[in-house]
């Protein structure tokens, strides 16, 4: 009889160990970063490195461009060589669909997202993210990361309207919202397809009323759609596109510095648009997760490698920035708590002014 009820026993913590494992992962991710709650500096990462050689790898998946990616989990390799740092890429939509395919099916691969605000809430929506707070957090703005942990912006793209020089002299490109609607502009413009969040906070700012009149002027002249901001700057970099006023700014900078015939202007309010950490309940590797997060958010790690190398914004002030004309004192910023509720619909709208999907 024993043994009957041992095997029993057995039987039954097999079969929830497999039809319940993200649950039990959870459970011991969760708890594995409790522990160093209150621990800062030298001693938090001598903790936290401890059971990140243990684990070995973090893996992060990112919306970030590839050729700035890789050289940023490069530099967290140099200062933690004992974790292999490894990663998916591909554009929000992409990485939430692979993470969330992943999830249904019971597995987790990745322990950090680097996504954007539309799929960071509706991540939270379902269950899929922990609340992490990170104390490189501290000196960050507010606007960039959430009360409860779950999402913080290491790098935001400050939107920008780009103008190629050889076909729009800056004197005459248009100076605000209201200047771009004007008819001269009809076929001289790029829009993006998914930049429905973009869309929503200007919906939210302006009042529903004035927000949809003012997009379906703009629908009037009859916008490229053209998937990717960086494609849209190199296509007004040489000169298919007159101009693209959601640019990321860094992108069309680059291209001036290079050499190409592209100026920016920002309109008011300077739209913000945040590449938000957030970490995956489910972490197969919670301690180089923490890590990585820490790191990324740090003056002197991640942020202060992307600011000087690549241009990007970093949502902490004082550092050394390669575009400091990206940087005002008040941004309109695109956040998940905001956005994220009403995406759906803002997604519905936007596709309907524009005509995506038709």
């Amino acid at each position: 009889m024993r043994r009957k009820n041992l095997f029993f026993s057995l039987l039954i913590s097999s079969v929830i160990s497999w039809v319940f494992p993200a649950i039990v992962l959870a459970q011991g991710a969760a708890s594995a970063l409790k522990s160093y709650e209150g621990l800062k500096g030298k001693e938090r990462e001598q903790r936290l490195s401890e059971g990140a050689k243990k684990e070995g790898r973090v893996v992060v998946y990112s919306f970030t461009a590839v050729d700035q990616l890789t050289p940023l989990l490069n530099e967290f390799q140099k200062r933690y060589p004992f974790i292999k740092a490894e990663h998916y890429r591909a554009n929000a939509t992409g990485v939430f669909n692979k993470f969330t395919t992943e999830s249904r099916a019971g597995q987790t691969l990745a322990d950090v997202i680097d996504i954007s605000a539309g799929e960071s809430h509706t991540l939270l929506q379902m269950g899929l993210i922990d609340s992490y707070f990170s104390p490189s957090r501290e000196g960050i703005p507010k606007d960039f990361m959430d009360e409860k942990g779950y999402w913080t912006a290491h790098y935001h793209f400050v939107i920008a309207l780009g103008v190629n020089t050889q076909h729009i002299k800056p004197a005459e490109a248009p100076k605000s919202y209201d200047e771009l609607i004007n008819p001269k502009w009809k076929g001289r413009l790029s829009l993006d397809p998914a930049d429905q969040d973009l869309f929503g906070a200007l919906l939210l700012h302006w009042g529903r009323e004035k927000a949809l009149n003012y997009f379906k002027n703009l629908a009037k002249l009859e916008p490229r759609m053209v998937s990717g901001h960086t494609q849209q700057a190199n296509l007004v970099g040489a000169g298919e596109v007159h101009m693209a006023p959601w640019l990321y700014g860094y992108r069309p900078l680059q291209l001036k510095d290079e050499g190409a015939p592209v100026e920016t202007l920002l309109f008011d309010p300077v739209l913000s648009n945040p590449a938000y950490l957030l970490l995956t309940k489910n972490s197969p590797h919670p301690h180089g997760a923490a890590l990585f997060i820490d790191w990324a958010l740090s003056a002197d790690g991640g942020m202060k490698f992307f600011a000087e190398k690549f241009g990007r914004t970093p949502t902490r002030t004082g550092l050394k920035e390669r575009f400091p004309q990206l940087r005002v004192d008040k941004y309109l910023v695109v956040k998940p708590e905001v956005v994220g509720p009403n995406f759906k619909e803002f997604t519905k709208l936007y596709n309907e002014i524009f005509g995506i999907g038709k």
